[in-house]
């Protein structure tokens, strides 16, 4: 009699738990063997091998509210690139509450603007100038930025906005480094319309300058920073093929003195089989600076073309092979300090520079 006492209090208890929160784990797994040309790194120059390995973990979780509403969460962390990432959430650490009102946001996640731009516009190969050039802010939790609070609509007729608040830090002069996000998304069929705008006051980094009085504007911090863009972009699939196109300005000003610059990109690719192939072409225009001891027009543009080939080993894994070419329009050593951007970590000389990759990516 007791041991059926014991076994029955057991079974109450293990259906007595609560039910618990919805917890899962993905990520992905890159592999790149890149070789570059026009490199200086370490005690070498000219072309070189190098490598990357880039694994993402994301941990998310979800837990239905008692009024019907949905509190998601997602930890999310780099590993084996130490030079981006070097502790759990630098990456992405947010709670979020989401019902039929839209989605609300807290903590350190990317801006809209670059997820937009990284995909699916700077896709294979392309994104080193879509999404990380000049002024953007790659996201929030780093170029010193403490996190920020995210707003999505519902969907209204296959059109839905996002307004983002980046949170900032304050410099020593007491400014504050804070900035907004604001997106619009539509998607109708096959066709897809993105725009987006973003400024960001007296942030501590701006990625790229545009040639000039630009030149030595990497890590500045004070009152007078500001960097703003805003882009229109478009996506049409139509069976086997899809085109992108891509229009984006770029503002930089320190100290009342201007820098802006426009770029775009057209693109296509197509898929048969295991096989898909996207190739790309874009252009960052000359910039046009204002204020300063030199005002005018910078001979500091650059070219890209980019391509890629994807082929399918698993359900879930590829194999590619990915080029992209950049063509200069100028040099540091120019009069008056003239310099197009450097991608790929190429040396400021009057070379244009290619890398090649090839490696493996695997979703899980």
């Amino acid at each position: 009699m007791f041991k059926r006492v014991l076994i029955a209090s057991a079974l109450a208890a293990a259906f007595a738990v609560p039910a618990m929160a919805e917890v899962a784990i993905s990520g992905s797994a890159e592999m790149d063997l890149m070789v570059g040309t026009n490199r200086a790194e370490g005690n070498s120059s000219g072309t070189q091998l190098y490598e990357e390995i880039a694994i993402t973990i994301n941990v998310d979780g979800k837990d239905k509210l008692d009024n019907g509403d949905t509190l998601s969460w997602r930890l999310a962390q780099k590993v084996a690139t130490d030079w981006k990432y070097d502790s759990w959430g630098a990456r992405e650490a947010w709670i979020g509450y989401e019902g039929s009102w839209g989605n609300l946001r807290f903590g350190n996640q990317f801006t809209d603007t670059y997820l937009t731009l990284d995909w699916p516009y700077g896709v294979n190969g392309s994104g080193n100038m879509t999404a990380d050039q000049g002024t953007l802010a790659v996201w929030t939790g780093r170029d010193g930025f403490g996190g920020s609070i995210r707003y999505a609509t519902p969907s209204f007729s296959g059109v839905g906005l996002t307004a983002q608040y980046i949170i900032g830090s304050y410099a020593a002069d007491g400014s504050n480094a804070d900035g907004w996000d604001l997106g619009l998304n539509g998607s109708w069929g096959g066709f897809n319309l993105n725009a987006g705008y973003q400024v960001l006051n007296n942030r501590a980094h701006t990625q790229q300058s545009f040639g000039g009085d630009t030149a030595s504007w990497l890590n500045v911090k004070g009152s007078q920073n500001e960097t703003e863009l805003y882009f229109v972009g478009a996506r049409y699939n139509f069976g086997d093929f899809n085109l992108r196109g891509l229009y984006k300005h770029n503002s930089v000003t320190l100290n009342n003195v201007e820098a802006e610059a426009d770029q775009w990109l057209i693109g296509g690719g197509y898929s048969f089989g295991k096989n898909s192939i996207t190739v790309s072409y874009q252009q960052l225009m000359d910039a046009d600076v204002s204020g300063g001891a030199n005002p005018g027009s910078r001979n500091s543009g650059a070219q890209q073309i980019a391509g890629q080939w994807n082929y399918s080993i698993s359900k879930n894994s590829v194999f590619f092979v990915q080029g992209r070419y950049h063509m200069y329009d100028s040099t540091s050593n120019d009069v008056g300090g003239n310099y197009s951007p450097r991608y790929d970590g190429s040396v400021a000389s009057k070379d244009n520079s290619f890398r090649l990759t090839v490696g493996t990516w695997t979703g899980f």
